[in-house]
């Protein structure tokens, strides 16, 4: 009868973590609506059309507080670690923040309101991005983490370090990402050429940067030593892979100089998975280059 009886406590514990971050999610949405805005710093949104992307700012900002209020009492109930919680709720909330401010100096890397850049949502995705997993991270409760069965010091590494890696890494890839997608779409030596800078390739280069990079930091937020071996060689076939996707981009988006955007469509969408093929048949000589690797996160961290 133990089982049965553990199984539902748990699934109704996923329920009502569940409800508590769709009811955060709603309130703050609510707030954001209602809160009274400054008419200068109203009038100045619109007239540079980013009220959408204002918008989206103060609602995290506000859902970051409320989750955590919501999450609180459930997290009494099962004994989690509350003042660690509310430590990582104020850190999201002041990356929630430069980001925020990071995005809205930067958007002259975008398209002008009228461009394909901008109607095509790239900075909408930036935004989105970025600030929504750490909005994630909270509105789901996995702030507060329970007591690991392991002593740090010991090889085992603490559910707080496990969650703050998972979440760095995914926010390293996803900024990656986008960086790779917003760089290759701008692209212009030659402007004909930025297909093969955009999709996939584009894409898949920033997205294994910034991997790579989240897996660097998340080695040394660990203090397992066996997870930061993996995560260092994780990173390292990353950034390989990253800077072997570059290059081909590159050279396919020559093309661009003597062929029409059309042509480097047809050539600049198979050369990436080209290039896996290629490492996949010479594994002795180009195999290191072009490994696809998982992207993995510490189990239970999210």
């Amino acid at each position: 009868m133990a089982p049965a009886t553990d199984t539902r406590g748990g699934r109704r514990a996923k329920i009502a973590r569940i409800t508590a971050g769709t009811t955060a999610g709603a309130a703050s949405l609510a707030l954001a609506l209602l809160l009274p805005t400054p008419p200068e710093l109203l009038d100045g949104i619109r007239a540079e059309d980013r009220a959408s992307e204002a918008f989206v700012c103060a609602w995290a900002l506000l859902a970051l507080p409320v989750a955590g209020l919501l999450h609180t009492p459930l997290a009494l109930a099962r004994r989690a670690r509350i003042g660690t919680g509310w430590a990582l709720i104020a850190a999201y909330w002041l990356y929630v923040v430069l980001m925020a401010a990071l995005a809205w100096q930067v958007q002259g890397l975008f398209a002008a309101h009228d461009a394909p850049g901008k109607n095509g949502g790239l900075f909408g995705a930036a935004i989105l991005l970025v600030i929504g997993t750490p909005v994630f991270a909270v509105g789901s409760g996995a702030v507060f983490r329970e007591d690991g069965n392991g002593e740090e010091g010991n090889g085992a590494t603490s559910p707080p370090r496990d969650h703050v890696t998972a979440v760095t890494i995914l926010c390293c890839t996803l900024t990656g990402l986008v960086a790779g997608l917003t760089s290759g779409y701008h692209f212009a030596l030659p402007r004909n050429g930025y297909p093969a800078m955009f999709l996939p390739g584009g894409a898949l280069c920033g997205l294994l940067a910034g991997a790579s990079l989240g897996m660097l930091i998340g080695s040394r937020l660990t203090r397992c030593a066996d997870s930061s071996r993996r995560m260092i060689n994780d990173a390292k076939t990353f950034a390989r892979t990253s800077t072997a996707m570059l290059a081909c981009c590159l050279c396919v988006s020559q093309l661009g100089w003597f062929l029409p955007t059309w042509a480097v469509v047809l050539v600049g969408i198979p050369a990436p998975f080209a290039l896996f093929v290629v490492a996949g048949r010479d594994e002795r000589r180009l195999g290191r280059w072009g490994q696809l690797r998982q992207i993995e996160l510490p189990k239970g961290a999210l």
